[in-house]
């Protein structure tokens, strides 16, 4: 069955299952990478599972976003409630990006500093390596559901994941290189100060996307998209988002 046959309501309940999974697998994710971080004094590993925890709010915003009485979610356009209701989800998650990025930030600069050099690179292999597989699959899964409901919430909790992989990917390559070779231990910590830079810019994007005017609760940022030219500095992957295939009509 295609998705695009289902149910607004049943796209919803999607919605509220990944937000639920992926909070599930972040609170494991992150605790398993604490505790190893804090076993090889290794401060990426540790900061991993700091930014797990980040995921696990900004996953907690969109299923208060979905389970919100009131919010008028099973109706079709947008309602006054419900694009009020987008445009918090939406700062909220912002706000985490920004977090996030301060955080980078210092964990890498910390690093760098500190001439940081974890016991082993074992662990931040097997868990980065495991996490990039499951977390792609969230990610994409996000980005289908926040193409399909039109919600600004849902795909800026999609972006956010897409983050937790490009921190995973920086902490894979860099445990990848410290294992054949110790003396690149800094590469990782340099690779996250440019992610930084690009968290602090879907941050302040998202935020300023929420308390615009224009806002209308929908995945993409402004009017040049509904007139179907690409926004991919908002958008991402999703294109035209607020175009006649983009917004589908869903029966509830």
């Amino acid at each position: 069955m295609k998705l695009t046959s289902l149910s607004r309501l049943k796209l919803i309940n999607i919605a509220i299952f990944l937000s639920i999974l992926t909070i599930l697998w972040s609170l494991a994710e992150g605790t398993v990478s604490v505790f190893f971080g804090a076993e090889h004094e290794s401060v990426s590993l540790l900061f991993f599972g700091i930014n797990s925890f980040v995921e696990v709010a900004s996953s907690c915003v969109v299923l208060w976003r979905f389970l919100k009485k009131g919010s008028g979610f099973h109706k079709e356009g947008s309602t006054d409630n419900l694009i009020a209701i987008e445009r918090k989800a939406t700062i909220v998650i912002g706000t985490l990006f920004a977090i996030l990025a301060i955080g980078t930030f210092a964990d890498a600069i910390y690093t760098l500093v500190k001439n940081g050099k974890p016991d082993t690179a074992l662990a931040g292999l097997i868990i980065s390596s495991i996490s990039i597989f499951f977390m792609a699959l969230l990610w994409f899964s996000k980005l289908l559901i926040a193409k399909l409901l039109n919600s600004s919430s849902m795909m800026s909790d999609a972006k956010c994941t897409l983050s937790c992989i490009k921190v995973t990917l920086v902490i894979f390559f860099g445990s990848l290189i410290y294992s054949v070779w110790s003396g690149g231990w800094w590469i990782d910590s340099a690779s996250a100060l440019i992610l930084g830079l690009f968290f602090a810019k879907e941050g302040i994007e998202m935020i300023l996307w929420a308390k615009s005017k224009d806002f209308d609760g929908g995945c993409c940022k402004n009017d040049s998209v509904k007139n179907n030219n690409r926004d991919d500095n908002y958008c991402g992957s999703i294109n035209d988002c607020n175009n006649k295939e983009c917004k589908i009509t869903i029966s509830s």
